[in-house]
């Protein structure tokens, strides 16, 4: 019902919505209905975990629009061990998404984070902890995790047409120790990657009709960074100001840890929002909660949880049930703050906060569909 009620109100010619300007039969077909999703493999790399990490580097094949890189991480061999909490994500102890330039896109940052980020800024991909192939018990790890800039309908996507010019996914693999602790033999992983793209259309239909060569979610770029900062001792106050601004931020999400790196719920009532000299709202702890089940349907119904130590606040709009809000504008000189009261007998302090945010940078005229998703 809604395809068709966008499909009418877009005009039709044939079975497809039409643009003003005429085409080979009076019509011209947009990229969504011209183009296809595809596949192809990149690289396979089989790694034994050992006491160091170990550097993988591939340019991403060239072909099509760029959606994103999937990396699936298998595991055998291993004997042992005990998986600490954050496995299997944590095999991946950076992962980074590389521009044609060099410069980051999807910024070096720990599998775990890309997992809660795959997880909440990407919701409609469902919880990666809860796909067939993640195994978190036993000795050998796996999971699929998807680098993925493209927000959804083409929305972020990346020109990938020039093989001259070539993006880039890094990742290191983590040591034997932070993956399984105390292992008699490491596993063996092996991590094979793919890209996912838009395909270069052709440039008419089978009718006749122009096909328009490039998804109008070219004009939206994304960006994916972290920021660290400590956690003071329990009773201290905190004060965090997040210097990742200048786009708009779609979400941002706070992973808070004691000394040992485990994850801790060490955040108390309040936790202050101040964006310059707004506040944006003065939460607990369950209020934030509460907020994030109102959003997110697999916490709502129960089929996923929020992670300890976890904090989420998205800034989009789910357009399919009306629920969301609008991308947070900020400035390079937009003074942003995140304040709380570090939690009366926590223990295994100072500990840290990672602030990760996804964002967005505008490049050109937004449809309005794409708007603020």
């Amino acid at each position: 019902m809604v395809a068709a009620t966008q499909a009418a109100s877009a005009g039709m010619t044939g079975s497809y919505p039409t643009q003003a300007q005429g085409g080979a039969a009076g019509a011209v077909v947009p990229f969504f209905y011209g183009s296809n999703q595809y596949a192809e493999k990149i690289a396979v790399d089989v790694q034994q975990l050992g006491a160091a990490t170990v550097d993988f580097q591939h340019n991403v094949n060239p072909g099509g629009f760029l959606r994103g890189v999937r990396l699936f991480a298998r595991s055998a061999s291993g004997a042992g061990g005990t998986l600490t909490a954050d496995t299997p994500w944590n095999v991946f102890q950076s992962i980074s998404l590389e521009n044609i330039d060099g410069s980051p896109i999807q910024y070096p940052m720990g599998g775990y984070s890309y997992a809660l980020g795959q997880k909440y800024f990407r919701p409609w991909g469902g919880d990666p902890n809860k796909r067939y192939d993640t195994v978190n018990t036993g000795q050998n790890p796996a999971g699929s995790l998807f680098i993925q800039p493209e927000l959804r309908h083409t929305a972020g996507c990346l020109a990938n047409t020039d093989a001259r010019a070539q993006y880039r996914i890094r990742y290191t693999l983590n040591t034997a120790t932070a993956v399984g602790g105390a292992y008699t033999t490491a596993p063996t992983v092996t991590v094979t990657s793919y890209l996912e793209t838009w395909a270069q259309p052709d440039a008419t239909d089978l009718h006749g009709n122009e096909i328009e060569p490039v998804p109008q979610g070219l004009n939206l770029a994304t960006i994916r960074r972290h920021q660290p900062f400590v956690l003071n001792n329990a009773g201290a106050n905190n004060v965090f100001q997040v210097s990742l601004t200048g786009n708009e931020i779609r979400g941002s999400v706070l992973v808070v840890r004691d000394s040992n790196n485990a994850r801790q719920n060490y955040l108390s009532d309040p936790i202050r929002v101040r964006l310059d000299n707004r506040s944006l709202g003065t939460f607990s702890p369950d209020e934030v909660y509460n907020r994030m089940s109102d959003f997110y349907d697999f916490l709502m119904n129960g089929t996923s949880s929020i992670e300890t130590g976890v904090y989420v606040f998205p800034r989009f709009y789910r357009p399919g049930d009306l629920v969301g809000e609008a991308w947070q504008a900020t400035t390079n000189a937009t003074y942003w703050t995140l304040e709380s009261t570090t939690l009366v007998g926590a223990v295994n302090l100072p500990g840290t906060v990672e602030v990760i945010t996804d964002e967005v940078v505008p490049v050109g005229p937004i449809p309005a569909e794409l708007d603020a998703i």
